[in-house]
């Protein structure tokens, strides 16, 4: 059975408080979702207070999707999460570790990606067990975070449940420091892109352990289908420019009915400062299937069965729907009206 879980991105709840961001939490909790997963943003709602909210109220498993590796220096990541998990009763705490979306090296500067990623999960793992780091043995993180190399850091408490870790790079170094290093992955909104284009399986591969997957889909809905997917177009422009930059070919376009002549002119649209609405005209159907389960309640029930169908083929235990919708309290009434309640079903069938 194919697991539900819901990514909160935080910058898309800025108009919702905190108090009402915990009753939508509660809501898709009640109507079946297994985890909840919160993102890292700067600017927004600081992700560990978020969690010891949803920690204190809800009785289910949390994760973070992701938190991004240059924000938090490991020492202070680890004390938030050991904090955190005695909240958890138990449950487990799921810490997502990147580098974060593209925008992250216009927030902070951002070297050594796969060194940083392995560093922090090593370090980060021997701190979460009790045990003691010199950041000498780290040699990126000691000088990104100014921590003396040769001081001993330990945390002088024992924390709550169990925390596992998960690789949120996809990219095939990312998914080595996975195998070696921590216990599952998230993989991001290149998901159904990566399935149909022919890329995850030799991806799964490098993995290469049954370790917990966790596969994101970006889910956009509306009860009027034009609706739901007029709105995603905006989100889709930016993504179809982050598959060029992973270097997919003409040929892995046309596998998913993109003529890469479409891709050509969207991406000519982007290097001349096109955006807005302007930019979101140049997103075609083929685009918007290419990533996202958009559309009204019908039309997601049925893409859904394809996305159950691969992940259940790649080994993954979870889906984790983002997004949502353009008006969030719509997004999750349908969420939790329309779909999980299906979502069991469809499985079943």
């Amino acid at each position: 059975m194919i697991e539900a879980g819901l990514q909160l991105h935080l910058p898309s709840y800025r108009d919702s408080s905190l108090g009402r961001l915990l009753d939508l939490s509660r809501a898709v909790c009640e109507t079946g979702i297994d985890q909840l997963w919160v993102t890292d943003n700067l600017q927004s709602r600081n992700a560990f207070v978020v969690l010891a909210a949803l920690a204190s109220r809800l009785p289910v498993r949390l994760g973070t999707a992701v938190i991004v590796q240059y924000f938090r220096n490991p020492v202070d990541l680890a004390d938030s999460v050991a904090t955190i998990a005695e909240l958890m009763g138990g449950r487990e705490l799921s810490l997502g570790l990147s580098r974060g979306n593209p925008s992250t090296p216009n927030l902070v500067a951002s070297p050594k990606p796969v060194t940083f990623l392995r560093e922090t999960a090593q370090s980060l793992r021997l701190l979460l067990d009790g045990e003691t780091v010199r950041f000498g043995d780290y040699p990126t993180l000691a000088a990104y975070f100014n921590l003396r190399p040769d001081r001993p850091f330990r945390l002088n408490f024992s924390g709550g449940g169990p925390i596992k870790l998960y690789c949120g790079g996809n990219a095939p170094l990312s998914l080595q420091v996975a195998r070696d290093t921590m216990d599952g992955i998230v993989f991001g909104w290149t998901f159904l892109a990566a399935a149909r284009a022919g890329r995850l399986g030799p991806l799964m591969d490098v993995f290469g352990k049954p370790g917990p997957r966790v596969a994101e889909i970006k889910l956009y809905i509306d009860r009027d289908d034009a609706t739901a997917r007029a709105n995603c177009r905006h989100a889709v422009a930016g993504r179809i420019a982050g598959l060029f930059e992973r270097g997919y070919t003409d040929e892995e376009y046309t596998r998913l009915g993109i003529p890469p002549e479409d891709i050509e002119h969207l991406l000519a649209a982007v290097q001349n400062g096109m955006s807005g609405p302007a930019l979101a005209d140049l997103v075609t159907d083929p685009m918007i299937d290419a990533l996202f389960v958009a559309g009204d309640p019908a039309r997601c029930r049925d893409q859904l069965q394809e996305v159950i169908a691969i992940a259940r083929a790649h080994g993954f235990q979870q889906v984790m729907f983002s997004e949502l919708a353009h008006d969030v309290d719509l997004g999750v009434k349908l969420l939790c009206d329309e779909i999980l309640p299906s979502f069991v079903g469809d499985q079943s069938a």
